[in-house]
């Protein structure tokens, strides 16, 4: 957010000299109620992209789950299409809410637009460590774990420098202290730590965000 600040200030104070270092109060306070419902802006749509953060998280550990499940059963070979299918479910739903949401917000922010590409690049990543590089026998299954849980911190860590929290920053974190833990731990059962992993990086912030997303709502019916 102070980011987000910064930027505007400065479109404020450019805005200022091209029009040759004159600004009556009027503009001046047309520029500073700008500045604020661009903040106001960010903040509502901020929360209101909890949802993103409880669908991965759930839609992940019933994948984890199923996996599992699948390997009790000795359907070993069902393991893709397990993974496959919940992860195609949570990329429809993320669309399809994504585009309703643009819809409904309007115009995007600098920091929205940074936030779309950084889970874009991350997505791709996911894809590549994930699916594409064990098909093509780059490394073994073993390592897709680690990679992820590394993405994953990225991805969280710099969501939470762009929007300026601090609760996103030290999931970040903790997914990666996640990935080194994990090296301690056969592969076998690796999958299992994601579990705790994404109640601490995807759900908590989750329904924090829905917190803060239902608390505005209240305010702007009041």
């Amino acid at each position: 957010m102070y980011i987000l600040t910064l930027i505007l200030k400065e479109l404020l104070i450019q805005n200022y000299f091209e029009k040759g270092g004159f600004m009556n109060n009027l503009q001046a306070k047309e520029e500073i109620r700008f500045i604020k419902e661009m903040i106001e802006k960010t903040k509502r749509d901020t929360a209101e992209s909890w949802i993103f953060f409880f669908i991965w998280g759930v839609v992940i550990i019933l994948a984890i789950i199923g996996n599992y499940v699948l390997v009790f059963i000795e359907k070993t070979s069902w393991i893709w299409l397990n993974w496959i299918v919940f992860m195609g479910i949570g990329v429809m739903y993320a669309m399809f809410y994504g585009i309703r949401m643009q819809k409904l917000q309007g115009i995007k922010t600098y920091a929205q637009t940074a936030v779309g590409y950084l889970c874009f690049a991350c997505g791709m990543a996911f894809l590549l460590v994930g699916f594409i590089f064990p098909i093509l026998n780059v490394y073994s299954y073993g390592v897709i774990t680690l990679l992820i849980s590394v993405i994953a911190g990225i991805l969280v860590f710099v969501i939470g420098g762009i929007y300026e929290w601090s609760l996103l920053k030290w999931c970040g974190i903790i997914w990666w202290l996640g990935a080194l833990g994990m090296i301690l731990v056969h592969w076998h059962y690796r999958a299992l730590l994601f579990i705790p992993l994404i109640i601490v990086g995807y759900l908590v912030p989750g329904f924090v965000l829905r917190s803060e997303y239902r608390k505005r709502i209240i305010e702007n019916e009041s």
